[in-house]
């Protein structure tokens, strides 16, 4: 399974206040290397030789709550295990330019959001 690259910074349309793009080709392009970094144990329980997906159409698909806005850092992820079983790793990386006080409320109702209806 071959790892996707994403594409390069210059290609996307310019964005204002776009700063979860770069976060989330960064995850894309160094996926082994931030599970290492910040899920050392998943990580090593990952089958890395078996490669992984991510299924972006697929997380698509289920996660459609237009209320929420723009979420860009999402990423599902298909991997396998040692052990042989498939998995699957949701990531959500929130980057925050300055502090907000409704932060902790608004990653709240996202979570809600994510989980209520799927």
């Amino acid at each position: 399974m071959e790892t996707p690259t994403p594409p390069d910074f210059a290609e996307r349309a310019p964005d204002i206040d776009d700063y979860d793009s770069p976060w989330k080709e960064a995850v894309e392009r160094y996926f082994p290397e931030f599970m290492a970094f910040y899920f050392p144990a998943a990580h090593a329980q990952i089958d890395w030789s078996l490669g992984y997906e991510f299924l972006d159409q697929e997380l698509r698909a289920v996660v459609q709550d237009a209320e929420l806005g723009r979420r860009f850092v999402d990423k599902l992820v298909r991997v396998t295990r040692l052990v042989g079983a498939e998995d699957w790793i949701f990531i959500h990386l929130e980057v925050q330019a300055s502090p907000q006080v409704e932060f902790a409320e608004r990653m709240f109702v996202y979570k809600l959001g994510k989980t209520a209806d799927h």
